[in-house]
């Protein structure tokens, strides 16, 4: 799984998982579901809090990579479920610019 730079990646029951301010569990989508969920949440949320993408498909690490990256929110934390393709992911809201 390759993730950004600066991102920390665990394995679930080992990592120290960020306080996350909302949860969406997304099992099976593509890309093309996957983003605009991740748009309408993240819209919910303030400024600097987190939302964890909880997902078992394989595509999900790449499409939450690049529509971070893109979107210019941060994902700060990639853990994965050993044995499985279920992963956590978690993204901070960015801040506006000032």
């Amino acid at each position: 799984m390759k993730v950004p730079r600066n991102t920390q990646v665990s394995v679930f029951g080992h990592g120290d998982a960020p306080a996350r301010d909302a949860t969406l569990n997304v099992d099976g989508p593509t890309c093309g579901v996957l983003e605009p969920l991740l748009a309408k949440y993240l819209r919910a949320l303030a400024p600097g809090q987190i939302l964890e993408i909880q997902s078992d498909s394989k595509e999900a690490a790449d499409g939450i990579r690049a529509w971070t990256r893109l979107s210019g929110n941060t994902l700060v934390n990639v853990e994965a479920e050993a044995g499985s393709r279920r992963a956590r992911y978690f993204v901070r809201k960015k801040t506006p610019q000032t």
